[in-house]
C-alpha cells in the first residue's frame, strides 16, 4: 500500500500547499473537501511562503551576479594594488630617512619590520585600507611631508569605490541571510498545514478504494510513496 510523506523541499511544499488550495474550489465553487479554516489557512500561508521563497532566490541571484561581476572584482583589484603600492613606498621612504620609522605603528604596521602585509582577501584590503588612510592623515596632521606616487589622495577614490561595493555586497548578504531564517521559521507551518489538509483530503474520500481513492488525493496535492518492500516485489516479478 502506498504511503504519504511530507515534503522534503520549499519548492515541494509550494506544490503541495498550491495543489490543495487550487483543488478546493473548481469552477468558483469551494468543494467542501476541505475545512473553511484550513483552506484561508493554506491560502494565505502560500502567499507569504512563496514570497519569501521567491525573494530569497532573488537575493542569491543578485549575490551571484555581482559577486562574478567584472567592475567588483576589478575595484577589488584596483584596490589591493594601490593600498600594496602605498605600503611599499611608505617602507622605502623610511628605508631612505625620510619618514621617522617611529611613525609606522600609525599605520598599523609593526615598527622594526619591512614587511608587507598579506592582502589576499576582501577584508584584509578593508582593513589596511583603513589603517594607512588614517595613518597618513595622522602622520601629515603633524606636519609630515605627503607620499606620493601613489598620493592618499587617489588611494582613498580607489579604495572608497572598492569599499561601497563591498558593503553593498554585505548588505546583500545580510538580505539573504534574513530571508533564508524567515523560510527557516516558516517551515515548520507549511508541514503543520499540509499535514492536517491531507488528513482532511483522505477523509473526505475515505468511501473511494483503492487506486481510485489514491489518484483523487493526488489530484489536491497528496504525495504518495511505493513502500520499499512493495518496489522490491514488482521488480521481481
Amino acid at each position: 500500500m502506498p504511503y504519504r510523506r511530507l515534503p522534503k523541499t520549499d519548492q515541494a511544499r509550494i506544490r503541495a500547499l498550491r495543489a490543495a488550495v487550487e483543488s478546493s474550489v473548481q469552477n468558483g465553487i469551494f468543494t467542501n473537501v476541505l475545512s473553511h479554516n484550513t483552506y484561508h489557512r493554506a491560502k494565505s500561508f502560500l502567499e507569504r511562503f512563496e514570497r519569501e521563497v521567491m525573494l530569497y532566490k532573488r537575493c542569491v541571484q543578485e549575490q551571484a551576479s555581482k559577486r562574478g561581476n567584472v567592475s567588483y572584482e576589478e575595484a577589488l583589484k584596483k584596490a589591493r594594488m594601490y593600498v600594496s603600492h602605498f605600503i611599499q613606498v611608505l617602507s622605502m621612504a623610511i628605508m631612505r630617512g625620510e619618514i621617522a620609522r617611529s611613525k609606522r605603528p600609525y599605520y598599523g604596521l609593526p615598527e622594526n619590520e619591512d614587511t608587507i602585509p598579506n592582502l589576499f582577501s576582501e577584508s584584509a584590503v578593508l582593513e589596511w585600507g583603513l589603517k594607512i588612510i588614517e595613518g597618513e592623515r595622522r602622520r601629515q596632521g603633524e606636519g609630515g611631508v605627503p607620499i606620493y606616487n601613489p598620493t592618499m589622495g587617489r588611494v582613498s577614490v580607489v579604495f572608497e569605490l572598492f569599499k561601497e561595493m563591498y558593503d553593498r555586497q554585505q548588505m546583500l548578504q545580510e538580505r539573504t541571510n534574513e530571508s533564508l531564517r524567515n523560510i527557516s521559521d516558516m517551515r515548520f507551518e507549511a508541514d503543520e498545514i499540509i499535514f492536517e489538509a491531507w488528513g482532511e483530503i483522505e477523509k473526505a474520500f475515505a468511501s473511494l478504494q483503492g487506486v481510485a481513492r489514491i489518484k483523487k488525493c493526488a489530484s489536491y496535492g497528496v504525495i504518495y510513496y511505493e513502500r520499499p518492500d512493495r518496489k522490491s516485489k514488482k521488480e521481481h516479478q
